[in-house]
């Protein structure tokens, strides 16, 4: 017998939990264990029903308890807790592709304009899929990058066009780190600014 399903649930969590029940009723109500939370995870993906968020082998483990599924409980720890390494592995890769923004080599506007919309990004991803260690993480890095641009622009044994660059750099980040959302949309008033291309005609 169906569990009942709360009325708040979301449309998003009821498509998951109509797609995880359907998978498993294909595959005959069997016993769940690795196996058959791999192929759940693999059709979520397929149709797109994981873009709500990552759904993981506990969750859909507690989603199929709710129907009645029998659960071969250690597989289903030992499952889980592998893919969440892997999760955490993920992420920390998806962190080396902004590392740039706080390395020793002195960025360009292009440069900077292109880790930041890849923080941006990667901000969102933590955020829809609750990974508040990868958000710190992610924030300190934007923090270290504008302190280094922020040195930088005072470095007098830089030229002045890289100076400049590296203040803009720096004010950028802050905007970023205190409004994210609206970063794109201000960077582009921002290029657009008669100060902007005044100091950065070379710049486009």
């Amino acid at each position: 017998m169906k569990a009942a399903r709360p009325a708040n649930h979301s449309s998003f969590e009821s498509r998951r939990r109509d797609k995880v029940v359907d998978v498993w009723r294909g595959l005959g109500e069997p016993k769940v264990g690795r196996d058959e939370l791999h192929q759940i995870q693999s059709a979520l993906e397929r149709e797109s029903v994981a873009a709500g968020g990552v759904t993981s082998p506990a969750t859909i483990a507690r989603i199929l308890a709710d129907e009645g599924a029998e659960l071969r409980h250690p597989e289903i720890i030992e499952f889980d807790a592998l893919w969440r390494q892997a999760q955490i592995e993920n992420e920390a890769k998806g962190l080396n592709g902004v590392s740039g923004l706080a390395a020793e080599k002195t960025l360009s506007l292009k440069q900077a304009e292109s880790l930041i919309m890849r923080l941006e990004k990667l901000r969102q991803r933590f955020e829809r899929t609750g990974n508040e260690q990868s958000s710190k993480q992610l924030r300190a890095l934007a923090i270290e990058g504008r302190q280094l641009a922020i040195s930088r622009a005072k470095n007098r044994s830089l030229v002045e066009a890289v100076r400049l660059e590296q203040a803009e750099i720096g004010e950028w980040l802050r905007i970023w780190l205190q409004t994210p959302t609206l970063f794109e949309q201000w960077l582009e008033l921002r290029k657009s600014s008669p100060d902007f291309k005044g100091k950065f005609s070379q710049q486009g």
